[in-house]
Formats: structure tokens, C-alpha cells, sequence
């Protein structure tokens, strides 16, 4: 399971020391910042899964340091704690798609109740994306959502017809595509294209040069079907 580490940022740190157990109790690491421009350098340097922030803070409030995240940063999760007199400023915080606001003084409660939102949140996301990510063997995965094939970490190029048999196998490990309907997919956009069994052997026999050879199975007399291995 995903490791989750948090920034919090409060330059009072009496205060971040009160909430320091609650805080550990839920996350796996924990980086202090005390204020709103060593929170930023902190978030570049760290890229942290959580950031628990004050909305009155030094040098940079949290409202202004959860916008300039959030300018290239959609998925952070952002908690913000607020004094009650502060409140209307979260006015300016609806586009800021924050987990929660927790007024000061905070309960240890709502904190809690706060992070395992934001951790529900950040496993879910994670979940999905590990769905779109077909490993071909232990060094070569398939992206489904990207639509990149990768060799080592490292990006193998495939041509516009590669790319599209590789999608199309991918929609359902458990089905053996035909011959005319991988044709018929790689082919959608040129209508006055013959129908041409050779050209879909030549095209899986290229694909097969990039991707280990059992990733794609021949099925004598049907077609194809793609083959990663299976998930730990």
C-alpha cells in the first residue's frame, strides 16, 4: 500500500506540536515548515501526498500559498485550518478543492476525521491509476490512459497503428479480438480501406518486436489476445 507523507505549516510550532501525534497516527512521514514561503520551497523539494496548512501564516498566507499550488497542482490534497475571525476569507477558497476547512482550536476529531478523508481520497485515486498499468514483464508496462509503452522506465516509441492494436487489445485481457475487428479499429479513419488479413499479421509482427512475444497471443483460427502477466 501507497506510503503517505503530509506537510504541515504553522509558525506557531507550540501548536504544530500538539497535533504532531494525531497527525503521525495517520501518515507515514511528517515535514514541519513555520512558514508560508519555507512551505512552498518544502512542497517543490518533497511533493508531499498531504499539506495541512494555516490560513494566517508569515510571509505567505495559506490562501495565496494553496492557490499558487494549485496553479500546477491539481492533486495535493489541501487541508486548511482557520481562527474563527478568518472565516471569510475561505469565501475565496471554493475553487480551491480543499479536503476540509478545520476551525482553531482544532479537534483532534475533525483533524483525524480530516486525513482519513484526504488518504481515502489519495488510495482511490492510486487504485485507479494502477487499473490503466498492464505490466508486460518484470521491466515493460503498457500505460492504458497514456497510451506509452515503457521499456526500464523508459519510453519505446510506437507508430499510430501500433498504438491503436495495443488500445484495442488492452480494453479485455479475457477477449480474442478478430482479425476484421482489429482491422476494422485501425482503419476507422480511412473508410476506403480494403479488408486485409495480411496487414493485421504484419502489424501484430512489428508490435512484437517492441513488447515481449507472449504479451500478444496468436489464437489459431480467431485472432488475437493480449496477455500480461498477472498483478502480485
Amino acid at each position: 500500500m501507497k506510503t503517505i507523507s503530509l506537510l504541515y505549516i504553522e509558525d506557531d510550532s507550540d501548536i504544530q506540536e500538539i497535533y504532531l501525534d494525531t497527525i503521525k497516527e495517520e501518515v507515514d512521514t511528517v515535514h514541519l515548515a513555520s512558514d508560508g514561503e519555507e512551505g512552498y520551497e518544502l512542497y517543490l523539494s518533497l511533493n508531499p501526498d498531504i499539506i495541512l496548512l494555516d490560513i494566517n501564516m508569515p510571509k505567505l498566507d495559506g490562501l495565496s500559498l494553496a492557490k499558487k499550488i494549485r496553479a500546477t497542482d491539481s492533486n495535493v490534497k489541501i487541508i486548511i485550518t482557520t481562527a474563527y475571525g478568518e472565516q471569510d476569507n475561505l469565501l475565496q477558497a471554493i475553487e480551491l478543492y480543499l479536503v476540509k476547512f478545520i476551525l482553531k482550536p482544532i479537534d483532534p476529531t475533525a483533524l483525524k476525521e480530516a486525513l482519513l478523508k484526504a488518504k481515502n481520497e489519495i488510495f482511490l485515486t492510486d487504485k485507479e491509476e494502477k487499473k490503466q498499468i498492464f505490466m508486460l514483464d518484470e521491466n515493460t508496462f503498457w500505460n492504458f490512459e497514456s497510451e506509452k509503452l515503457y521499456e526500464d522506465n523508459i519510453e519505446i516509441k510506437l507508430t499510430k497503428n501500433e498504438r491503436r492494436l495495443l488500445k484495442l487489445l488492452s480494453t479485455n485481457r479475457n477477449k480474442v479480438f478478430t482479425f476484421f475487428e482489429i482491422f476494422n479499429h485501425i482503419s476507422y479513419d480511412d473508410f476506403d480501406k480494403d479488408y486485409d488479413a495480411n496487414q493485421v499479421r504484419a502489424l501484430v509482427k512489428l508490435l512484437r518486436k517492441k513488447v515481449p512475444k507472449e504479451s500478444i497471443l496468436n489464437i489459431y483460427g480467431e485472432g488475437y489476445r493480449f496477455n500480461p502477466i498477472e498483478d502480485d
